[in-house]
């Protein structure tokens, strides 16, 4: 009996010691980190048409977690310490916005069924390790579909794999901002040369009917 309450006044000054080591004790807060400022100069390109453009993602990339995994992984985990200052979804969709908004205005939504739409979807945005971990890349897939009217001009699959200069949340970020720039280019080259023929046609005007008097005074 008194062994055991020794064993219990033991464990009962363990715990109190433990939990009073972490009163007063307050966590820090994670880093958190954006796309940076959209300075990288963009292709040059003609000059196009107004778009209105819809954007989607994954369900995952409506958090502000980073994601990454181990080569093609079926378990994407997240950083604990390191967030995105809004969700990836958000931050793409505005980057893709500001670098396309070079070429030609880019619309929330469609003014008539005559202006084209870009439908993008966002399927992956995280760092990918290499299976012995020393190497890591920002990866971003982007699916994107152009609707002129009613029908479907053309679709792409975009996939952008940038290296990271270290291999840790801060090189994955890197990594992403520039994949993101660069999927976002090859948006905007991918429009160059699909809106030209399909969504650019001069529009054809019927000449009206003439009335007798007008003929004479011709």
């Amino acid at each position: 009996m008194v062994t055991r309450t020794l064993t219990l006044t033991v464990t009962l000054t363990l715990t109190l010691a433990l939990a009073g080591c972490g009163i007063g004790r307050v966590p820090a807060p994670p880093s958190v980190f954006d796309l940076g400022l959209d300075a990288q100069p963009a292709p040059a390109l003609p000059a196009r048409a107004p778009i209105a453009m819809s954007f989607q993602a994954s369900p995952a990339l409506s958090d502000t977690g980073v994601i990454w995994r181990v080569g093609d992984s079926a378990a994407p985990k997240a950083y604990a310490t390191y967030r995105w200052a809004s969700a990836p979804s958000e931050l793409v969709r505005q980057r893709i916005t500001d670098r396309l908004s070079r070429q030609g205005p880019v619309l929330a939504d469609r003014v008539n069924l005559q202006t084209p739409q870009l439908q993008v979807s966002l399927s992956q945005f995280e760092q990918v390790f290499s299976e012995d971990g020393q190497t890591s890349q920002g990866r971003i897939l982007l699916q994107a579909v152009l609707v002129n009217g009613r029908s479907v001009v053309d679709q792409t699959r975009i996939l952008v794999q940038a290296p990271a200069p270290t291999q840790d949340a801060a090189g994955g970020v890197a990594a992403l901002r520039q994949a993101t720039d660069q999927a976002a280019d090859q948006l905007a080259q991918w429009l160059a040369t699909t809106m030209a023929p399909a969504t650019m046609k001069p529009a054809t005007t019927t000449p009206a009917t003439m009335t007798p008097a007008a003929k004479a005074g011709g």
